[in-house]
């Protein structure tokens, strides 16, 4: 802000505003904000009874529509303005970056062979990263003879899967497939579910006083519905071990 009656402050030539003597049209159309952000239609006039009229508030003329007929200029301070601008525009910017690193998604890899610590460790992992909004890929690796018996494999994706479950409402995007040495699931939190399990207690408790909930995990299955149908949830179940298949017999 100017001191009144004192030199006009000198505006960069990149400034993406026409201020003050920039503005070289004959006639604008002018708005007065005040201190409180209020603003008054002062309608058109000449371009340099505008600037004096900002002159005479101590504030700035600032061409803030160029392209309209006459061009719309807002008699304020521009400090201010630009100052509040560039926040909205840091703000903005960190929003759409915390934004994009909530939607990153996030492998945690299992072995085959992996025992109960280590599987919690890896769990605990994965809930870290649920809860701050990422997508999960639970991943494992067969290597070597891990191949003969992916029912192991499988055993350790889904008491993973289970153990999540009771921490949190899951959805599983992907429900596990195998592709070259790889099983994996594709999880995330989900929100629906938390909200359908949010009951008062008398819906949760049958007329015998007992319970309605089990002791299974809940998790949601992101399987093909109505488009404004609910979304199933249903208990993890452990698969079936996969048989080994039988050594030859030897013939005479």
């Amino acid at each position: 802000m100017r001191g009144r009656g004192g030199p006009r402050a000198i505006v960069p030539v990149d400034e993406p505003f026409r201020v003050n003597d920039r503005i070289r049209v004959p006639e604008v159309r002018v708005i007065l904000e005040d201190d409180d952000g209020n603003e008054e239609n002062l309608g058109v006039m000449p371009t340099y009874q505008a600037r004096r009229l900002a002159e005479e508030r101590d504030l700035d003329l600032v061409e803030v529509a160029p392209q309209a007929q006459p061009p719309v200029c807002k008699v304020m301070d521009y400090g201010r303005f630009k100052y509040s601008l560039e926040r909205k525009q840091r703000e903005a910017h960190r929003a759409g970056r915390a934004g994009r690193a909530a939607s990153e998604m996030k492998d945690v890899q299992l072995s085959p062979r992996i025992d109960d610590h280590d599987l919690q460790v890896k769990v605990d992992r994965a809930l870290e990263f649920l809860t701050d909004g990422h997508p999960v890929r639970m991943v494992v690796r067969f290597l070597g003879r891990d191949m003969r018996h992916p029912e192991n494999g499988m055993r350790a994706l889904q008491t993973a899967l289970d153990a999540l479950g009771k921490e949190i409402a899951i959805r599983v995007d992907q429900a596990p497939r195998m592709e070259g040495r790889q099983l994996f699931a594709l999880v995330r939190v989900d929100k629906g579910a938390r909200a359908r399990t949010d009951k008062p207690a008398d819906e949760k408790t049958g007329a015998d006083g007992e319970t309605n909930e089990t002791d299974s995990p809940m998790v949601a299955l992101d399987t093909p519905s109505e488009a404004t149908g609910p979304v199933a949830v249903v208990p993890v179940v452990a698969p079936e071990p996969i048989a080994e298949s039988a050594e030859p017999v030897a013939t005479a």
